[in-house]
């Protein structure tokens, strides 16, 4: 698959020299991408703006699917979060997808959760990891009367459903997340910032790039303004743009956290 080449290429040649990188995720998901940055030999500053929490009513939507859920077609899973809390959902209501069901993960990592959830994966898009990418699978195209049940977050994008309508399909919506910003962030990381710096900032969703304005508030610009920020898409980097940033801007190659390492890593031989 390409992000296990990308992967590979990160190992094998460690291009961060120390760089200082600010890692935005949601703490539970921050490990691997911080393990790659140390692999690449820089140094991974976990700030946590973004938690992930059961969307609310997630359960009494799957209640009232479960009379017709054997009449689904393909199931998709739009994030590894919308496979984590998707699993737990139909884990807890003892709910099965129909064997004939087709399986659709976004992106390497969201199917990783599936399979190792015990749910066989049919499909899964071999460069970008998005909603673009999903949509050019083969098995999305002919559509016409199927029904789709599309595991998401809540207030999130609406592309697929939209392209997968227009091509004839049903669309079942169980938004089983929801991503709030975090409390606060820690004084002493706050401080080190300031006094110090960070080389690099990356993000990897839209909502990441709201709850860090939200939490630093008008400090944004003086901690963030020199930084490189690197996104996991050119939909984060439109954001980015549209909010006000008009710093150093790098664009991974997908959504993969090795891609992610993969641009800085790129960026630092440019300069060099």
């Amino acid at each position: 698959m390409k992000a296990q080449e990308i992967f590979s290429k990160v190992l094998l040649m460690p291009e961060l020299n120390g760089m200082s990188v600010v890692v935005t995720r949601a703490a539970h998901q921050a490990e691997e991408l911080c393990q790659l940055i140390e692999t690449a030999g820089g140094r991974p500053v976990q700030v946590p703006v973004t938690r992930i929490e059961p969307a609310a009513e997630a359960s009494a939507k799957l209640a009232l699917l479960r009379p017709n859920l054997q009449s689904i077609n393909v199931a998709i899973f739009i994030s590894p979060n919308a496979a984590t809390y998707g699993l737990n959902l139909l884990g807890r209501a003892d709910i099965h997808l129909p064997s004939r069901c087709t399986v659709i993960a976004v992106g390497p990592g969201t199917a990783r959760v599936l399979i190792n959830g015990g749910l066989k994966v049919n499909a899964v898009p071999q460069e970008r990891f998005d909603s673009e990418g999903l949509l050019e699978l083969p098995e999305l195209q002919k559509m016409a009367s199927k029904r789709v049940l599309l595991f998401r977050g809540l207030a999130g994008r609406d592309q697929i459903a939209r392209v997968l309508e227009e091509r004839g399909a049903s669309i079942v919506h169980l938004p089983c997340y929801e991503r709030l910003p975090t409390s606060d962030i820690d004084a002493a990381i706050l401080d080190a910032w300031a006094n110090d710096g960070y080389d690099a900032l990356i993000l990897t969703s839209t909502s990441a790039v709201d709850h860090l304005q939200q939490l630093l508030g008008d400090k944004m610009e003086a901690l963030t303004g020199s930084m490189r920020w690197v996104v996991s898409s050119e939909r984060i980097a439109k954001h980015c743009r549209a909010n006000g940033f008009d710093g150093p801007l790098l664009v991974a190659q997908n959504a993969s956290m090795p891609a992610l390492v993969q641009a800085l890593s790129h960026q630092q031989k440019l300069e060099n």
